[in-house]
């Protein structure tokens, strides 16, 4: 649940530093000093009038804090808040390689949840049709021999439990890059979802990559990604877990308490 939501246009205030906003002007100050610091103003300190607030900057997208606050940057537009949503989702959409559906959009729901619906459905039409597996070689004290006996190891760790064998064997799981990516971002999207069917999908995601490990190294984890026939189906999906976690994408912001947070700059 949102504790509180903004939704604000580029270059518009936010919400003042005061002590009534004392948490949040913790939070957003220091997201503010990271976009700073980093050349990439996504949310400012401004001071007019001898008041100083928070204001958006000319990148569009969404912050979701720690305690629950959820802050909306749309672009300028003439139609107001709805077609300026539907020209963020749009830009989105280009930028991951989705085609934009109207008939998907509801300009009631902020830019957050529409990103995190995209990737649900992206995620599920995945595992519908099949999430791609592969060979990886595992060491097990099994009772059977499968594999290579490895009889250094088998005879340090099975000098008593004699009904034991340490062999090296090649497994069959979906446990591989491109599903370890997904894991993570879903890990990370369900836990700022509000909306109940993007929820229930994650779970449902979750559930059935049960078996493939969260990632550590994310980079590392891309540059085993392959780009093959077999892994066309992936296209969409690891685009948006880019702009999710590849520094280099220039879409992801981070800082202390933020959550999640995802801004463009807009042409």
């Amino acid at each position: 649940m949102y504790t509180r939501q903004f939704c604000v246009s580029a270059n518009e205030k936010i919400a003042d530093i005061s002590g009534d906003n004392g948490e949040l002007s913790k939070m957003l100050g220091e997201f503010a000093e990271v976009c700073a610091a980093e050349g990439r103003e996504a949310v400012t300190v401004s001071q007019g009038k001898g008041a100083k607030y928070f204001m958006a900057g000319d990148y569009c997208g969404f912050a979701s804090l720690t305690d629950g606050t959820l802050v909306e940057i749309l672009p300028r537009s003439k139609g107001g808040t709805a077609e300026a949503r539907k020209e963020l989702c749009t830009e989105f959409c280009r930028r991951c390689g989705y085609t934009f559906s109207p008939s998907g959009f509801d300009p009631d729901r902020n830019f957050m949840e529409y990103f995190i619906s995209v990737f649900a459905g992206e995620t599920i039409k995945i595992i519908k049709s099949g999430v791609l597996s592969t060979y990886t070689s595992r060491e097990e004290n099994l009772k059977s021999v499968q594999g290579t006996i490895m009889f250094s190891e088998n005879i340090r760790r099975n000098l008593v439990h004699r009904e034991r064998i340490y062999v090296r064997h090649d497994v069959f799981t979906s446990d591989r890059a491109e599903n370890r990516i997904i894991k993570a971002a879903a890990a990370l999207l369900i836990r700022i979802t509000d909306d109940p069917h993007s929820s229930h999908l994650l779970n449902e995601a979750l559930s059935y990559l049960d078996e493939v490990r969260i990632p550590y190294n994310m980079a590392v984890e891309f540059s085993k990604c392959i780009n093959a026939r077999n892994t066309k189906k992936y296209s969409t999906i690891l685009n948006i877990c880019r702009m999710l976690f590849d520094r280099n994408e220039g879409t992801a912001f981070s800082g202390k308490y933020i959550s999640c947070a995802q801004f463009y700059r807009m042409q």
